[in-house]
């Protein structure tokens, strides 16, 4: 765990030392400080250690050992950097106390509460969905295999994987912890962003409310630790705005080259942040409208598309390359494929109407009720937004009266990532970019409020009292989910990996049995197992979403058994380990006569190896003599 600790503050200073070898390059490029320096270098660095693992992935050297000597590189070529790190950078953290700083201590205090408890979270074993599922076990995949191989049963692992390539270089260095506490690096990055641009922007005192008020959101909070993408996409495309704000107001193009790498690199992220792409666009229109110079306006657009391509060009190649689809998964009625991908057309569009059946409608009068909605009836795990955003929000709702027309650009950005997120997939972890905005845009509004009418200490005490009860909400709900996982317990070695994981994960020790007992040799289905392929050390496979799909299609192309079990076979599966409750229970997605074909089969063809939690596991008895009468419908219910 130290070790993971320290390779994690080793990564970052790698990331910083590869980014300042790009920007002290840039001529005509001026930072405001120290601090960010280090955030725009650290940032382009994390950006070019992501380049590097692709470039390994794709030619075949994706080893531990390289990737060691990759990060020794970087360390030595800019140990000079260290000098950066100096008093100057922290001084803004560390300014001595005003008469003013209640707000700004009272929201330290919290963020560091809040940062410790994420480091907790960060170095116990992985064990959300989304990162077992695709996020870590994707590279996984790739560096058990030394290079970029197709995962067809796997449609996530067909989207554009930027951070999943930190998560790769953090794997072969040591572990899971390291990729989660990488990701959290990541949004660190994004919740200095905030802290900075509202800094610059607004009352010294009140820009650590901006990053407090993001990451007390609850599913951030629980995201931010836990190796997935939303909140580094949403740090990307802030640092893109960032970038262009200081291009214009500094009159300084090279910042436009950080912000075409910031948008390339959040769409290569997590494409629900495509939109950001048209808004780079309009905002490189502006500054050359505002300019008169259309020479270097068409530069700069060309320049934009050029990268954005130029980065999701990999990725785009593969899906090609494996499938004949550039856009796998999208799109499979323009791109015919039978093979490279388990994937089609019918279930891509049930996949999409199923997300879009999340949120509380998708009309004017739902989107103009998203306040209240999203405040006081969102749900973790349910269609209802699947997550929490806290009372924090609503509570500064009024300080948007004290914005002024310097914060319109952030502001048409948030309302136009709003708008975006209400038409597609409304998940609170997709709201991240918009709420990363409004964070800001509260700050800065509650600060001119208070100045505007000269509010006096009577009253910012009152003021930050309320923001403290909103806040202490917010956290209590955070310390809920903490308390559950109970990191301490594996922290302090008072329970092992596996005991840690088993209270985690319902499935766990089916996974670890399934490990212990099947060989190099074998291959398992994995049925209604919410694909947790990162737990699996041996082949497997699995169906995307439709988790029943491979098995109820083996089943209803025959009802004799030998033909079943040579289907099986055909596929290489030679066990199966799935839920009983969505295969045979009450919430089963067979038809009858599937349910019934399927439990005939087992019984005279199968052998149980392990039943436990309502998951079992059964070998096929491929070799043996097969029947060739077909199965009763009826038999064994």
């Amino acid at each position: 765990m130290l070790i993971d600790f320290a390779l994690f503050l080793l990564i970052f200073l790698a990331f910083h030392n590869s980014g300042q070898l790009l920007t002290k390059k840039i001529s005509g490029l001026n930072f405001s400080g120290p601090a960010e320096s280090i955030l725009f270098s650290t940032a382009i660095g994390s950006l070019i250690f992501s380049w590097i693992m692709t470039a390994l992935v794709f030619s075949g050297w994706i080893y531990p050992e390289v990737c060691w000597v990759v990060l020794g590189i970087f360390l030595v070529l800019g140990w000079k950097n260290l000098a950066y790190l100096k008093p100057p950078f922290f001084s803004g953290l560390t300014s001595p106390p005003d008469e003013d700083g209640e707000m700004k201590n009272m929201a330290q205090f919290f963020l560091g509460l809040l940062a410790l408890l994420s480091v907790g979270l960060a170095l116990a074993p992985a064990s959300s969905t989304d990162a077992l599922v695709y996020h870590l076990a994707s590279p996984k995949a790739y560096l058990e295999a030394g290079e970029l191989i197709n995962l067809p049963n796997n449609i996530y692992s067909f989207f554009p994987q930027q951070i999943e390539m930190l998560y790769l270089f953090a794997l072969a260095l040591s572990s899971d912890s390291l990729a989660q506490l990488t990701g959290l690096g990541i949004v660190f990055l994004l919740l200095l962003a905030l802290w900075l641009y509202t800094r610059q922007n607004s009352d010294a005192n009140f820009a650590w409310l901006a990053p407090l008020v993001l990451i007390s959101t609850p599913t951030f909070f629980n995201v931010a630790s836990s190796a997935y993408v939303d909140l580094q996409a949403a740090a990307y495309v802030f640092l893109a705005f960032y970038s262009w704000e200081n291009g214009c107001s500094r009159k300084q193009p090279a910042w436009f080259l950080f912000m075409t790498l910031f948008v390339g690199a959040a769409v290569a992220t997590k494409l629900t942040t495509v939109i950001i792409l048209p808004l780079a666009f309009l905002g490189i229109a502006l500054y050359g409208r505002s300019h008169k110079n259309s020479k270097q306006t068409a530069g700069q657009c060309l320049v934009l598309v050029m990268g954005s391509l130029l980065i999701l060009s990999p990725w785009l190649a593969r899906n090609y390359f494996f499938t004949g689809n550039p856009v796998a998964p999208f799109f499979m009625n323009l791109f015919e494929s039978d093979s490279g991908i388990n994937w089609d057309f019918i279930r891509s569009q049930m996949q999409f109407q199923y997300y879009s059946s999340f949120g509380m409608g998708h009309g004017l009068v739902d989107f103009l009720s998203l306040p209240v909605n999203l405040t006081f009836f969102s749900e973790p795990n349910s269609l209802k937004f699947d997550g929490q955003i806290g009372f924090l929000y609503l509570v500064l709702a009024p300080a948007i009266l004290g914005l002024n027309r310097k914060s319109l650009p952030a502001i048409t950005v948030f309302f136009v990532l709003l708008v975006f997120w209400f038409m597609q997939a409304q998940y609170i972890r997709l709201l991240a970019p918009a709420l990363a905005f409004l964070s800001v845009l509260l700050v800065t509004g509650l600060a001119g409020l208070i100045q505007k009418n000269k509010i006096g200490k009577t009253g910012k005490l009152l003021v930050t009292g309320i923001l403290a009860a909103g806040l202490l909400f917010s956290v209590s709900t955070v310390m809920k989910k903490w308390s559950r996982v109970d990191p301490l317990s594996y922290l302090m070695k008072k329970e092992s990996r596996e005991q840690f994981l088993a209270r985690q994960i319902k499935a766990y020790p089916s996974y670890l049995e399934a490990n212990k007992t099947l060989t190099e040799k074998d291959k398992v289905m994995l049925v209604y197992m919410r694909n947790l392929g990162y737990l699996m050390d041996k082949p497997f496979f699995s169906d995307t979403f439709f988790e029943a799909h491979t098995l109820t299609q083996i089943i209803d192309q025959g009802v004799y058994a030998a033909d079943i079990l040579n289907r099986l076979k055909a596929r290489g599966i030679t066990h199966v380990l799935f839920n009983y409750n969505f295969v045979f229970g009450k919430d089963s997605a067979l038809t009858n006569g599937e349910r019934a074909i399927f439990k005939n089969l087992l019984i005279q063809n199968a052998e149980k190896l392990y039943s436990k939690n309502g998951f079992l596991l059964y070998r096929f008895m491929l070799d043996s003599e097969n029947q060739t009468r077909s199965i009763p419908l009826n038999h064994g219910l």
